[in-house]
């Protein structure tokens, strides 16, 4: 997949750039601050309908503009599609897909493939479980459109039950009101959970050799990178599947309720899944080194665009936002060669040495100043 062309007006402190990529490789150029992860962050936002940095619709409307408006082509095997969207400074957005509007964010998945990597890249490994958990829920989404449906329906659910906790805490449901819902939220849990954690456990599976032969690369070392999924519900970890796992998730629900009514909060499901990427047999989140971290989050985001590519046919766009910097100049180099041959990709950087000397056979590169972007070359 590659993208073609992009317009993009009032993004954050871009006021309008207007954009033809090079099938290989695209630079964008700028010192901190002036705005060239703004042009990363406008170009991904249709991948899931919303910001890749956690920023809110209204944050991404540039200063003084009642509005943000992109639209963006781009090609995979032979079919064009573009998107549109735009969000204005009271809250409201429209994005549509090919001219048709998208009403749901599921729509959208699969059709703008990418991998991102950047400096946060590294709290996949080092960081607290969420992070983890979004690496996981982001991979296997773009896999399987029905598992966001199941993601958003447990936290939907989640949140009622949550509520329903509190209010029985604090009384507002009498001496023993309120148990029946509770299990009923219970058994409309247990189904999405199911999915979830099937899914996840797959997911990880699939990642594992990728994820050991992109690190002994990128690291340059012998030394077999290991990453485990860690299902919060000891039912998910006993290789069941289907309703039978539905089954044990929902008495594992059961068997914990009353210490969830006297505490007042769920206390178990995969809202509290987590990971660990392990190398020579220990953790790398307590005992990795700096470079160790670094390298082993490069591979799993490595790892994850190879697996979008087995399973779905598709080479994923690469978004590079100021990561080299972080490397050595070899490795540096290594992971830009390696991965230009099988990809387009997307690079903001702060450093011409980044890039000197680097020849790939298509290369485009736009100086990006104070929300300026210009064409150098």
């Amino acid at each position: 997949m590659r993208l073609l062309s992009a317009e993009i007006e009032n993004f954050r402190n871009i006021g309008q750039a207007r954009l033809l990529f090079a099938p290989g490789v695209n630079v964008f150029l700028g010192g901190n601050g002036q705005g060239k992860s703004n042009i990363l962050e406008a170009l991904h936002f249709p991948v899931l309908g919303r910001s890749h940095r956690g920023a809110r619709d209204e944050e991404l409307v540039r200063f003084g503009a009642p509005w943000t408006r992109v639209i963006l082509s781009a090609v995979e095997g032979g079919a064009e599609t573009t998107w549109e969207y735009a969000i204005e400074r009271g809250g409201s957005r429209r994005l549509r897909l090919n001219g048709q509007p998208v009403r749901r964010r599921a729509e959208l998945l699969g059709r703008l493939v990418t991998v991102v990597f950047d400096p946060l890249a590294v709290a996949i490994v080092a960081g607290p479980p969420e992070g983890r958990r979004r690496f996981l829920d982001q991979g296997v989404a773009l896999l399987e459109p029905q598992y966001l449906e199941h993601l958003l329906a447990y936290q939907r659910g989640l949140r009622q039950k949550a509520r329903l906790l509190v209010e029985l805490k604090r009384g507002a449901r009498g001496t023993g009101g309120g148990r029946p819902e509770l299990e009923a939220w219970n058994r409309e849990l247990a189904g999405h959970a199911a999915a979830l954690c099937e899914s996840r456990g797959r997911h990880v599976r699939d990642l594992g050799p990728p994820a050991a032969a992109a690190y002994r690369e990128t690291a340059c070392a012998s030394d077999d990178l290991i990453i485990s999924y860690e299902p919060n519900l000891s039912s998910c970890q006993g290789g069941k599947s289907g309703e039978d796992l539905q089954r044990e998730i929902l008495a594992e629900f059961g068997y914990i309720l009353p210490d969830e009514m006297k505490r007042g909060r769920p206390l178990t499901g995969p809202h509290l899944d987590d990971a660990d990427v392990l190398l020579r047999g220990s953790s790398l989140r307590t005992y990795g080194s700096q470079g160790e971290t670094r390298s082993a989050a490069i591979a799993l985001k490595l790892a994850q665009g190879e697996v979008l590519f087995r399973r779905s046919g598709v080479r994923p766009i690469l978004f590079f936002d100021d990561i080299f910097s972080e490397l050595d100049r070899d490795r540096a180099r290594h992971l830009q060669e390696r991965c230009a041959v099988e990809h387009q990709m997307l690079i903001a950087t702060a450093r011409t040495d980044d890039i000197a000397g680097w020849s790939p056979a298509a290369m485009r590169i736009w100086t990006v100043r104070a929300g300026s972007v210009e064409a150098t070359a």
